[in-house]
């Protein structure tokens, strides 16, 4: 799944859909990619995955599993 069918699949549901990049330090160093859904505009993360797949299936479960 690309970025852009990720932004549009989460837009059905309601949401957002970006990437986040942090950088590990130490003897391990490198930069660490997730791919995150939910409201970006209150910067909350509702799941997220190393694939889009995950990140999308990980949100539509916690939001029609909610009772």
């Amino acid at each position: 799944m690309t970025f852009q069918e990720a932004r549009e699949r989460a837009a059905r549901l309601g949401l957002s859909a970006w990437v986040e990049e942090a950088v590990a330090a130490g003897e391990t160093s490198g930069a660490i990619e997730t791919k995150r859904v939910g409201f970006a505009s209150a910067d909350m993360v509702l799941a997220e995955g190393e694939t889009w797949e995950e990140a999308l299936r990980r949100a539509t479960r916690i939001i029609f599993s909610a009772r």
